[in-house]
């Protein structure tokens, strides 16, 4: 019986070394099958997630016509404004963002850009050809032809109509490039509409 004890301890130790070696090879097996999986997983998450990093495109000057396309008679022209739209996981070509009127006056080379949008409620004005003037449908209220309220007491607009930059530089080109934004309406200040 002596002889078979050392036997016995032998084996014990046998297997004590393998169930160590049997862990750390699982482990390293979990291990590095995790680090596998991760590489892919991350990488569409980036794909995924990346539109959300970029900023939408779509402001800025824009073109919104030729100076041709404005006489100088006084009379506004209604022009929409179109561009390539950009969010987080879609583009939109030749989309409208809004519109302008464009406006010069007799013997003038100076162009008037105002939004169509009234700062009392959003609404389109329009422009009423024979007293040269705007008017808002949505409370009655009339503006006149640079964009200033007639009768700002009795007018429920908190401010005149908005007024655009339109870059010269393309204007002597025969370009008419507007710096397009929307402005929060309801307010006394000219607050862009982000």
């Amino acid at each position: 019986m002596a002889d078979s004890s050392p036997d016995v301890a032998e084996n014990t130790v046998e297997s004590g070394d393998e169930n160590r070696r049997g862990f750390t090879t699982r482990l390293l097996a979990l291990v590095c099958g995790g680090i596998a999986g991760a590489i892919p997983f991350l990488s569409g998450l980036v794909v995924i997630l990346d539109p959300l990093r970029r900023k939408a495109s779509g402001k800025g000057f824009l073109r919104v016509a030729t100076l041709d396309s404005v006489p100088d008679d006084g009379i506004a022209r209604y022009f929409p404004v179109v561009t390539d739209r950009t969010d987080a996981w879609n583009r939109y070509l030749d989309e409208p963002i809004g519109a302008v009127f464009l406006l010069r006056e007799p013997g003038s080379t100076e162009l008037q850009c105002l939004n169509v949008k009234c700062p009392h409620a959003g609404c389109n004005v329009d422009f009423i050809i024979p007293s040269k003037t705007f008017h808002c449908p949505c409370h009655d209220s009339n503006f006149e032809a640079s964009g200033a309220r007639i009768n700002p007491e009795s007018c429920p607009s908190p401010r005149d109509l908005d007024t655009l930059v339109v870059d010269q530089e393309r204007l002597k080109d025969g370009e008419v490039w507007v710096d397009f934004k929307n402005f929060l309406t309801a307010t006394s200040d000219k607050i862009e509409n982000q």
